[in-house]
């Protein structure tokens, strides 16, 4: 935006970039309005409208600076702008950028697939509005559009190239950011019916400062912070793009044109950052960049225009240069998993659940029932699970408590018979329907479910609960599938790891205790949009990646095989600690997503149609799922790092004997 001054020369700018902001907007599929959101920034952005502000101002110049803008011009900057947004949907794709001017980007949020789909909506709409404006505001986008892929094109073919030439560069920024500039300013002076000189001075003019402009964006990835950009910085130099200091500099520093010859560890990026800052190539960029500042002015210098307008147009461009910009719209939403178990759950709630576990059978003493891998994993810190009504509370614990133990039932090594397996799946699905009422046969598990299924589904919907029924028998065909690879020694491909593990984790499962445990039931249209799909499996890849790390040795010892460690060594060879390194790199990039995802859930939810006020409670719902995920590997489960001491194991073989199904041996239960 110009500055306060300016508004004496411009009287109606303000005024008309409302209306070009009344012109933008999301892209609307017909009939799809909960895909709104994927081109839809919301009010809080904090977007300056650079190339409308352009456009505008060079229409303003070559006409009368009082008047306000004819509904063409607003049209034509809304263009240029939906041509500039489309391409950093594309920008972050390629670049794998999380964040946007302090907020989630759209490929965090929704995948690079769903980003870069996004992003072609958002430039054809600008294509189309140029070819409304006539043929040559099409042509001149469409040339634009042409050269900034070219100057792409040419950055990513340089990128890692430690000769790389000023000219090259220069090449690439005049496409990738001049040309857009340029266009802006182009387009404005067409719509004021002055001569193609004119036009050709102001277009000149923008792509003057678009040189300028990237020249800033380059210094600051070197000089600046995060929270003053709303971008990440200091990212140029380990992804391999070398701009005009790190060129200037390497020229004349053997040690740092080296470094640049590979990809950089952390380390060797930081040393090469600190060459370039010590080189005084940046205030020599600087220098570089203020004199295209003068060669845009230049441009302007003949032009018959009234004396301020020129001078406040290129004050408003020298303005905008530092785009430092405030700290982020959308509060941070920790993702963080705690350090400490001192705010776990109740002690009068984990009395009541070891009693429980004692009087089903499930453990046969109290010290059975504090079994590490039970009642250790769900020690879940306050913070992530609020406080509920109690008997919710005891119902939800103890239905993920008997998840664990059915868990272990099937990942226990020693279950080797895969007849046995069979048998027991085929008794954990009967158990399932059975009437609680009226259990099939006695013993731990079914007096347990008994015990839970009528607390489970009070207040619940029919759909509720057949679907509840129905993902716990998928769940058990899933876990039988395991232990059978299990026993047979298979490695899945790495390509299969997500797929098996989202079945045999009881997501499902887990979603729907926690909507007992906060009184709602998620709706499926939500569960089919395509964000919530996207953050069920990050946050579980996350969440499985980071358990399959911490307990290593011991699902190599059980010869576990679902774990993406063994999956990685037994697909490529590479040996156990390189496979560890390249998932811990893997882990730190899909957190990084999911902590941007997380930050969006609210905001998605609160414009989604269809959730009736809700979506705070939808949101919330994920939002403490995801973190008891994160935090499952701090957890007692693996105590092996918990420093806890080992609890007795109850006797998974008696739970087992007492619901082995083989169809021979007795008639089948009968469902209720």
């Amino acid at each position: 935006m110009p500055r306060e001054n300016d508004s004496a020369v411009f009287p109606h700018l303000e005024a008309d970039l409302d209306r070009v902001r009344d012109v933008l907007g999301p892209i609307r599929l017909e009939g799809r309005p909960e895909l709104t959101a994927l081109t839809d920034e919301g009010p809080d952005t904090s977007r300056r409208l650079v190339r409308p502000t352009l456009t505008l101002l060079s229409y303003y110049l070559l006409t009368d600076p009082t008047v306000p803008a004819d509904d063409r011009v607003v049209r034509a900057a809304a263009a240029v702008e939906l041509l500039h947004l489309g391409s950093l949907y594309h920008d972050d794709v390629v670049d794998h950028a999380y964040q946007r001017r302090g907020r989630p980007s759209a490929n965090a949020v929704w995948g690079s697939h769903m980003a870069v789909l996004g992003g072609d909506s958002v430039i054809l709409t600008s294509v189309r509005m140029l070819a409304e404006l006539g043929p040559r505001e099409v042509l001149a986008g469409a040339t634009a559009g042409e050269q900034m892929c070219a100057g792409m094109v040419i950055e990513a073919a340089d990128l890692y190239v430690a000769s790389r030439s000023e000219q090259s560069y220069l090449d690439a920024i005049d496409g990738k950011t001049a040309a857009v500039l340029s266009l802006a300013c182009r387009v404005g002076a067409m719509q004021a019916g002055r001569s193609e000189d004119e036009e050709e001075a102001l277009a000149l003019f923008g792509r003057h400062f678009g040189l300028a402009y990237q020249l800033y964006d380059d210094i600051l990835d070197l000089t600046s912070t995060t929270d003053e950009t709303g971008k990440p910085v200091n990212a140029d130099l380990p992804e391999g793009i070398y701009t005009l200091p790190v060129i200037r500099a390497a020229a004349r520093d053997q040690d740092l044109a080296n470094l640049l010859r590979r990809t950089m560890t952390h380390e060797q990026a930081a040393h090469a950052h600190e060459l370039v800052i010590a080189s005084g190539a940046v205030d020599e960029a600087q220098a570089r960049a203020d004199e295209f500042m003068d060669q845009a002015a230049g441009q302007l210098a003949a032009l018959p225009v009234d004396p301020s307008a020129r001078h406040a147009l290129t004050a408003y461009t020298r303005s905008i240069l530092d785009r430092r910009t405030p700290a982020p719209a959308i509060p941070q939403q920790a993702t963080q998993t705690p350090g400490a178990h001192s705010d776990a759950f109740p002690p009068q709630v984990a009395q009541s659940l070891k009693s429980w576990m004692v009087d089903t059978g499930l453990a046969l003493t109290l010290d059975e029932a504090d079994y590490h891998r039970w009642t250790g994993a769900i020690r879940i810190p306050r913070k992530w699970v609020p406080a509920a009504d109690a008997a919710v509370e005891q119902t939800a614990y103890r239905m993920a408590v008997l998840l664990l133990a059915w868990d272990d039932l099937f990942e226990d090594p020693q279950l080797t018979d895969p007849e046995a397996v069979t048998a027991l799946r085929r008794g954990m699905v009967a158990t399932l329907r059975q009437d609680p009422e009226k259990p099939w046969r006695p013993g731990a598990i079914p007096t347990s479910w008994a015990s839970l299924w009528p607390r489970l589904r009070e207040g619940r919907t029919l759909r509720w609960q057949e679907q509840f029924l129905d993902n716990l028998e998928q769940w058990c065909v899933a876990c039988e599938r395991e232990a059978h690879h299990r026993i047979n020694g298979y490695i899945p491909p790495t390509a299969d790891y997500l797929p098996l593990r989202m079945s045999t984790s009881g997501i499902d499962t887990a979603l729907s205790a926690m909507e007992v445990h906060q009184n709602r039931e998620l709706p499926s249209t939500l569960r089919n949009h395509p964000v919530i799909r996207r953050l069920e499996e990050l946050a579980f890849w996350v969440t499985f990646v980071e358990n399959d790390l911490v307990g290593l040795d011991q699902d190599e010892a059980d010869q576990v095989p679902y774990n993406l460690v063994r999956a990685v060594c037994h697909e490529t060879g590479c040996t156990r600690g390189e496979a560890v390194e390249q998932l811990q790199r893997q882990v730190a990039d899909q957190r990084a997503q999911l902590q941007a995802l997380i930050r969006y859930l609210p905001a998605l939810l609160r414009v989604l149609p269809g959730l009736s006020g809700k979506g705070k409670d939808y949101a919330e719902i994920y939002v403490n799922l995801t973190n008891v995920g994160l935090w499952a590997r701090e957890s007692d489960r693996y105590e092996e790092t918990s420093g806890s001491a080992v609890s007795a194991a109850p006797d998974l073989e008696r739970l087992r004997r007492e619901i082995y199904y083989y169809p021979a041996a007795e008639p089948a239960p009968t469902a209720p």
